[in-house]
């Protein structure tokens, strides 16, 4: 009798949903709270964009050491460990407002280095995710799998922001940084508690470890490539390919719009379109919520045809590329500023593209050996996340210059595509990268051979 596999990986998806939610509840609970931190402390805006970027800065320069820890200790201690300290780290924040800190400098320095904190924790979350997948799931659910943690970050923001607004507008912005970080602390300690490794993991049985093997996972040809060890030979040159580039060009690009969503964004709503507080709370719901259904199609649709039988390369580049062209439109937004609802729908639009072509971590684990991921994801990171430092700061500077958003937009706009002009002159067949010296992995019967289940 054909023993009937298990769905473990679906509760480890399940797992990484939720951690992904709370990774941007986190985030984006400054962005909520920012015009009354910077009406309280008497913060220009470019001191404001200056501490929504402090995270990225030390988000980007902890990536590399992080995906080096991550290739060697693994997932389940590192990161449950990261959720615990960057929700430490994002209760304290609420205490900037103490007493104890006799002036407004003070307290803005302690919500700068708390802030900077949260970036270094977080540095492991989306190396992390990616090898988890990688390890957890078959070749043809992986777009699907990332695609559907990747929702969190828009659905948490979607149903979280207006929560988050509420709290603000009622019990003060310190409350929201103390019961966003409660919620972390509890969740990494179950992640702690809870996550394995495939290979020690007790509820998983040999039938699903099999359809993980023949998809790429755990188990399979291209998951023994190399020795297990990060050889830097190996990094230097996978760090020398055109298509790694092109992917880190099209990360930065599609991480811009998105750092403009978790930080200006409420601000813009508040100050650009005119809404109250709790109005921009719940205007801020539309875009998110299409940024969540965007993810979740251009996953689908790269897995769809990748099981119709169209290439690997056909069906991860189209929706990127058809997401950042589209993702060019927010600069519409600049003609409608006196009609909050279209302006809001046109943000919409943008973000949905925006998302849709969140593939960048799917292609990773296409194109990366197994055993260089973490290292290799934290390089991707960087790229990301270098907009997360770069954009706050210049729409801060062009505010305080041009007291509107309108430049800003079209920042937004050239950069997206920037990203749509990487994936078509760089990007090029996707395929795992065989460094020399090391034995290629039977990528084609390996990948190609679809499961049934």
């Amino acid at each position: 009798m054909t023993m009937k596999p298990t769905r473990t990986r679906l509760s480890v998806l399940f797992m990484l949903f939720i951690v992904t939610a709370i990774n941007y509840m986190d985030r984006a609970n400054l962005a909520v709270a920012g015009s009354h931190i910077q009406g309280e402390f008497f913060l220009s805006a470019t001191q404001l964009g200056l501490l929504f970027s402090m995270f990225t800065w030390f988000y980007a320069l902890s990536q590399i050491p992080v995906g080096y820890l991550l290739d060697r200790i693994g997932s389940r201690w590192l990161y449950g460990s990261a959720i615990v300290l960057w929700s430490l780290f994002t209760l304290l924040m609420g205490l900037a407002s103490h007493h104890f800190f006799t002036t407004a400098t003070a307290s803005f320095m302690m919500l700068l280095v708390c802030r900077a904190l949260i970036g270094v924790a977080e540095a492991p979350s989306f190396p992390s995710n990616t090898k988890i997948i990688a390890t957890w799931f078959p070749d043809h659910e992986r777009a699907r799998a990332t695609a559907t943690y990747s929702s969190a970050q828009y659905i948490g923001l979607a149903l979280l922001t207006p929560v988050l607004s509420f709290i603000v507008s009622q019990w003060g912005w310190e409350m929201s940084f103390y019961l966003s970080g409660l919620v972390g602390i509890v969740f990494g300690i179950y992640w702690l508690i809870v996550y394995r490794d495939p290979q020690h993991s007790s509820k998983v049985n040999d039938a699903e470890l099999d359809i993980i093997r023949k998809g790429g996972g755990h188990g399979s040809v291209n998951q023994q490539t190399g020795n297990g060890k990060v050889n830097w030979q190996s990094v230097k040159y996978i760090l020398r390919q055109r298509t790694t580039w092109g992917l880190f060009i099209a990360q930065f690009a599609a991480s811009s719009t998105l750092y403009f969503f978790l930080t200006w964004f409420i601000v813009y709503l508040e100050k650009g379109l005119h809404l109250s507080i709790d109005k921009a709370g719940i205007g801020a719901m539309f875009p998110y919520l299409m940024a969540m259904a965007g993810v979740l199609c251009g996953g689908t649709l790269s897995d769809f045809l990748l099981k119709r039988g169209r290439s690997r390369t056909f069906a991860r580049k189209l929706p990127v590329m058809l997401g950042m062209l589209l993702t060019c439109s927010i600069a519409l937004v600049n003609f409608f500023q006196d009609s909050p609802v279209i302006a809001i729908a046109i943000l919409s639009i943008a973000f949905f593209a925006n998302a849709f072509s969140n593939l960048g971590w799917v292609v990773c684990s296409d194109v990366i050996p197994r055993h260089l991921i973490g290292t290799i994801g934290g390089f991707l990171n960087i790229f990301g996340n270098l907009s997360g430092i770069v954009s706050p700061i210049i729409i801060g500077v062009i505010l305080q210059r041009t007291h509107n958003f309108q430049y800003a937009m079209w920042y937004i706009a050239a950069v997206a595509l920037m990203g749509f002009l990487a994936y078509l002159l760089l990007v090029g067949k996707i395929e795992v990268m065989t460094p020399p010296g090391e034995e290629p992995a039977d990528n084609k019967k390996k990948f190609e051979t679809p499961s049934n289940a």
